[in-house]
């Protein structure tokens, strides 16, 4: 489906992606456009998940609104941000457009949330329904990743393939001591029980945008109730010296 959907797209002669949303639906096709480059038949993506002024006049200046396609992006349909985005961008290719205004647009949401049927009644080119046991921030690999991978041209078949063989090697059959799933997790809730609760990511600069992501995942996930695990992403690295005792470094490396 997302296949032929992408080859619609391509085929209606669209040269441009804007992918509207915020946290945990824009983090994942943030990292994808910053980390990986436009596959050879894809379409460029533009990620907009901020209310800056300067930053939205940049996108509706820079390429041709007609031949932009904008995804509004909300698992419950009311998220302000992304709606205003969707409002504005609307009404600027509905002065060009007239009533087919709609197919230069894309929703991707919950089924029966109020986006839905704001999207019927514009005639958007398409409504993607994600299934509503995902949550927000863990809705990577459902249709608010892959939509925009897809239209980048990444292989999102092996994209779900490792995700896949992740998920095996931390199956709860897995040795504990083998389950890599297990070992972080243990490693991170036994030094958060000795005050190491500020989880510093290391990682190469080619991929920092993937820390971003990270990091909401895991605030989110464990700070609930004056608890949880606080993640420092994009940290500048310091001598030791300049640490405090509340610190956890993990270390990302790049398999040449």
């Amino acid at each position: 489906a997302l296949s032929d959907f992408v080859s619609e797209i391509r085929a209606a002669g669209f040269r441009k992606v804007v992918h509207m949303g915020m946290g945990g639906s824009s983090l994942a096709p943030l990292a994808f456009q910053r980390i990986f480059p436009t596959g050879k038949n894809g379409i460029p993506l533009t990620v907009l998940d901020t209310t800056d002024p300067q930053t939205i006049l940049r996108i509706e200046r820079e390429s041709s609104l007609t031949a932009t396609l904008f995804i509004v992006a909300s698992k419950s349909g009311t998220t302000a941000e992304p709606l205003a985005f969707g409002e504005y961008f609307y009404s600027k290719v509905k002065a060009l457009r007239g009533e087919q205004a709609g197919k230069n647009f894309v929703a991707i949401t919950d089924p029966g949330t109020p986006l839905v049927q704001l999207a019927r009644d514009r005639s958007f080119r398409q409504v993607f329904l994600n299934f509503v046991d995902i949550g927000g921030r863990y809705s990577a690999l459902s249709y608010f990743g892959l939509v925009p991978a897809a239209l980048m041209d990444l292989d999102i078949s092996e994209l779900l393939i490792r995700a896949l063989r992740m998920k095996h090697a931390c199956d709860s059959c897995v040795p504990s001591q083998e389950n890599p799933g297990v070992v972080l997790g243990v490693g991170m809730g036994e030094l958060a029980e000795h005050h190491r609760d500020k989880v510093t990511f290391l990682m190469p600069e080619s991929i920092s945008t993937f820390g971003m992501w990270l990091e909401q995942l895991l605030a989110e996930s464990t700070g609930k109730e004056g608890s949880g695990l606080l993640p420092v992403a994009g940290e500048s690295l310091g001598p030791p010296s300049i640490y405090g005792k509340d610190r956890l470094f993990i270390y990302f490396r790049l398999q040449e």
